[in-house]
């Protein structure tokens, strides 16, 4: 599993959550949420998103919370943040 760009692809979708454009100057995005708050959908997504980047740091990224298998590579692609497989989820 190429964990740099598991990474970068978590950083990247937390830097447009919160206003950040990927090479980290304001976009858009934050021009427009200047002063609101974020909707609670996106709050969960950057929640989720804080917590795989800290499973990424301790080594157990990629593992699933419950039953301990390796997630699914084409599982991850499509949820970065997931921290369960597609057995326990379901």
């Amino acid at each position: 599993m190429n964990f740099a760009a598991r990474r970068n692809t978590l950083e990247n979708k937390r830097k447009r959550l919160t206003g950040m454009a990927p090479d980290g100057a304001p976009s858009t995005l934050s021009a427009r949420r200047c002063g609101e708050r974020l909707p609670h959908f996106e709050v969960d997504e950057l929640r989720q998103i804080d917590v795989a980047l800290a499973r990424l740091h301790e080594g157990s990224y990629g593992f699933c919370q419950i039953c301990g298998d390796d997630i699914a590579e084409e599982r991850l692609d499509k949820l970065p943040a997931t921290p369960f497989c597609q057995r326990c989820a379901d």
